[in-house]
């Protein structure tokens, strides 16, 4: 029987194998593991920015409304095993092994057979959907890793429904050059049949996914952020009136100008699933959305100064990053510390992010497709007259707590990748109050 570090071995390992956009392998993978992804109540999240949040705020209702729910989100952000929930206990270690060894001796069989090694997305997709299985999840929501209609999760033929969040440029290498045909990836998991709940998009995404569903048969509903008829901040709470078609007020644990339309979007879809005949009364509604957790979206992990982490990584995120730092931070001195990787158009997030900040610190993420941390300083400097390069991520946390002062601000953001080394270096500083 594999143990964890085997099993972690193991994963590492099928990162040889990259990234293969098609669902070939994966199915040939789950068929071997019974195809329990066909027994499984599920909701299926795709789009650019905001899938985090919107898979989190409809775990949290369905959650709370008394269902057991499984969720699976991509990339891990502190803990490997964080992709993979029910309710609010991340898979175990020792059950991760288990179901890793079974899945391996899956992919030994396709290998003997001449068939191609599954990727490692693949291979962690199979041991959600095992162990979403093995938990007797009432439902599931499923984030896709990248794209939607060659993503590993689309392997799914029936979920309740879709819901498809803002979509911009991102992933270009693998998904298209343009708009629309990046919208087209992730039109793919609309499904014949199945509703589709979609966010206010600009004119030339709107019409891929009309089309879509109009080939499917899909009922499609768009949402919009005016939809939500009062929103604003309580320091890390955002404030809601009069939602939707609900009729709900109250407070959602979630912060940033890009929760308004995220919100409107799983109000939407509880609509749907209330029109499926699941039960979801509005008290679960309001405590789900008052409770949910999004680790490294705008979270604080610190005070004085109040220091911020955020996986903000392309343009439509830094819009929304923005927007937030506007009306969250504004008259503070703010500080940012930045990673990202060299494929992500970050001088475009520069643009638009560095308006708001003092200065910036610049790091190299712990990732072979990082920036050096001394060509992002270079490019900072184009934009804005102040910026440093720190070497390591202790260091890069102490010049920023300084520069900002104990009424200040510090945010660091990028890339999801390097939040975790930020958030052990803050919690390690002498001082540094949690």
């Amino acid at each position: 029987m594999m143990n964890y570090a085997q099993a972690r071995e193991f994963i590492q390992e099928t990162n040889k194998y990259g990234i293969v956009c098609g669902l070939d392998s994966i199915k040939n993978l789950m068929a071997r593991l019974g195809n329990v992804q066909e027994q499984l109540a599920l909701i299926h999240v795709a789009g650019t920015n905001g899938k985090g949040s919107v898979c989190a705020m409809l775990k949290a209702v369905l959650q709370a409304a008394g269902y057991r729910t499984g969720i699976y989100a991509s990339p891990a952000v502190f803990e490997p095993e964080e992709i993979i929930k029910v309710n609010d206990h991340a898979i175990s270690q020792e059950e991760f092994a288990r179901l890793a060894g079974s899945v391996q001796a899956a992919c030994m069989d396709m290998q003997k057979e001449g068939l191609p090694h599954p990727t490692a997305f693949e291979v962690e997709t199979a041991i959600a959907f095992c162990f979403f299985k093995e938990q007797a999840c009432d439902y599931v929501v499923l984030e896709t890793g990248m794209g939607g209609q060659q993503d590993a999760t689309n392997l799914i033929t029936h979920p309740l429904c879709s819901v498809i969040v803002s979509v911009s440029r991102d992933h270009m290498a693998f998904l298209g050059s343009t708009l629309s045909e990046i919208a087209a990836a992730k039109a793919g998991i609309i499904k014949p049949g199945c509703p589709c709940v979609c966010a206010a998009q600009k004119p030339e995404v709107m019409e891929v996914f009309k089309q879509a569903a109009a080939e499917k048969g899909s009922a499609l509903y768009f949402t919009d952020a005016a939809d939500i008829g009062s929103f604003s901040y309580n320091g890390l709470r955002s404030v809601y009136k009069e939602a939707g078609g609900l009729a709900l007020s109250g407070t959602l644990a979630l912060t940033g100008a890009c929760q308004r339309e995220n919100l409107a979007c799983v109000l939407k879809t509880v609509q749907l699933l209330r029109g499926l005949g699941i039960l979801i009364p509005r008290e679960a509604v309001q405590k789900g959305l008052a409770h949910v957790k999004l680790p490294g979206r705008m979270e604080r992990i610190a005070a004085q100064p109040d220091f911020y982490i955020d996986g903000a990584h392309n343009e439509g995120a830094a819009l929304c990053l923005g927007e937030t730092v506007k009306h969250c931070l504004a008259g503070r001195t703010v500080v940012y510390i930045i990673g990202v990787f060299a494929d992500k158009e970050y001088e475009k997030m520069l643009q638009i992010l560095l308006p708001y900040a003092t200065s910036a610190v610049t790091v190299t993420p712990l990732h072979p497709r990082a920036l050096d941390g001394r060509k992002l300083a270079q490019a900072v400097r184009k934009y804005h007259g102040t910026a440093v390069y720190m070497p390591d991520f202790v260091q890069a946390a102490e010049a920023a707590q300084k520069a900002a002062g104990t009424d200040g601000a510090v945010l660091a953001f990028g890339s999801l990748s390097y939040l975790k080394e930020i958030k052990k270096a803050v919690h390690n500083l002498p001082g540094s109050k949690a």
